[in-house]
């Protein structure tokens, strides 16, 4: 029905109207396709969910630009916000999780620190071209050098967010390309443990993501089954790939130390290893923080962390 009514108040010339009413539809075809899009009626609700959401993101005030950078014969699709009134602004790329999309996504809190967003997917996430494979920092690669070559950022003052399980990205990104990253915030992501057996097989009985989590990591790494994904899942450790030790850009690490989904022995890892990090443990926070009164406070402070990293 919003949709609908989105398209009833367009036609009337009514455009604010309209394009809050195509954001409600862009919402509730998000809710049908979670939590991944594994299944034809899934996708076909994602793809009507990007059509509105692009028809309702016409109010937003700054505005967003779709963007599309070529990529192995595909495209990269991001969504670029600039604060206003800034010139040549530092610029953030903010991607995942595996069940939120960028157009589920809000950029407000990277834009509230005088920095441009770029929300992309994560690797096997929405419209992205690439699977969650050990690989696929190309994919971030490509996209730093087309920020890198806009006249209108300051791609020299780049930083990278990402949230709960594209947080693995935020941390590989940042030994990746220690150079050319000024901040990296990993938000809840995986690093070493949670693509190890022991951990995979506890996620078997977990029930408190309506699915199976497991069916969403299945997904996004591109496997068929548990077991393929056991026998996988221990490439993507950055510990077997050698990073832990090799220098890292600036690093900040949250999670909750009762996360169900991501094992909360993550961050230790990253602190024993390698060059000294920032991190926030949050004793009584499930995934990301989740359910703990800290966690607001928590996200500000790693905003103004990131401002910080990025106008030094």
């Amino acid at each position: 029905p919003f949709e609908h009514q989105a398209a009833e108040l367009e036609a009337k010339g009514q455009m604010g109207d309209a394009n809050k009413a195509y954001m409600k539809a862009a919402m509730y075809y998000g809710i049908a396709k979670f939590p991944v899009i594994d299944h034809p009626a899934k996708q076909a609700a994602y793809k009507k969910d990007v059509e509105n959401y692009l028809k309702g993101a016409r109010s937003q005030d700054p505005p967003m630009e779709r963007v599309t950078i070529s990529y192995e014969g595909k495209e990269i699709i991001g969504y670029l916000r600039k604060p206003k009134g800034a010139t040549r602004p530092p610029v953030v790329i903010t991607t995942g999780g595996v069940d939120v999309y960028k157009e589920e996504r809000g950029t407000n809190d990277i834009l509230g620190i005088g920095a441009a967003s770029f929300s992309m997917d994560m690797p096997g996430g929405g419209e992205c071209p690439q699977w969650n494979t050990p690989d696929a920092e190309k994919l971030y690669i490509a996209t730093i050098e087309y920020l890198l070559s806009r006249a209108d950022l300051d791609g020299k003052r780049m930083g990278f967010m990402g949230r709960s399980y594209a947080g693995y990205w935020a941390s590989k990104m940042a030994y990746v390309e220690s150079k050319r990253l000024k901040a990296c915030i990993n938000g809840g992501g995986p690093v070493h443990v949670t693509w190890q057996k022991p951990w995979l097989t506890g996620l078997l009985n977990e029930t408190g993501y309506f699915w199976s989590i497991l069916d969403s990591m299945i997904y996004s790494n591109h496997v068929k089954d548990y077991d393929e994904l056991v026998k996988t899942a221990p490439a993507m450790s950055l510990q077997e790939q050698g990073w832990l030790e090799k220098p890292n850009a600036p690093m900040l690490a949250v999670n909750g130390a009762k996360d169900p989904w991501i094992s909360p022995a993550e961050i230790p890892l990253l602190l024993e290893t390698g060059d000294p990090k920032m991190a926030r443990i949050i004793a009584d926070g499930a995934h990301v923080g989740r359910g703990s009164k800290q966690t607001q406070r928590v996200n500000r402070a790693s905003m103004e962390w990131m401002r910080a990293m990025l106008m030094a």
